[in-house]
């Protein structure tokens, strides 16, 4: 599920909000997602249930891809292992993001 950002439509809250029916309804039967803006540094992106799934799916096959490359390159003796005494204090070292998910 990749975007060209570029056609992403970007809307101010309150006119997402004027729209939020239509906004949902693209989303879920066009797969169209909107960006909405509350401020210039607070963004959001409206996108359906399966769309959002699908996102995650490939997220957690892409920290999967990278566990098991970091676990090769340590194998081959390029890597030194670590030891970790918590899921947390790995997904931190490793940059995978939250650990509960």
């Amino acid at each position: 599920m990749t975007m060209d950002q570029s056609h992403l439509e970007t809307l101010g809250i309150a006119a997402a909000s004027d729209k939020l029916g239509p906004l949902v309804s693209r989303a879920v039967h066009a797969h169209r997602p909107t960006r909405i803006k509350r401020s210039a540094e607070e963004h959001a992106v409206l996108i359906s249930e399966e769309d959002f799934k699908e996102y995650l799916r490939l997220k957690r096959e892409r920290e999967a891809a990278s566990v098991r490359e970091l676990m090769a390159a340590a194998g081959r003796g390029n890597l030194e292992m670590t030891v970790y005494n918590s899921r947390a204090e790995a997904y931190a070292d490793l940059g995978l993001g939250d650990a509960s998910k």
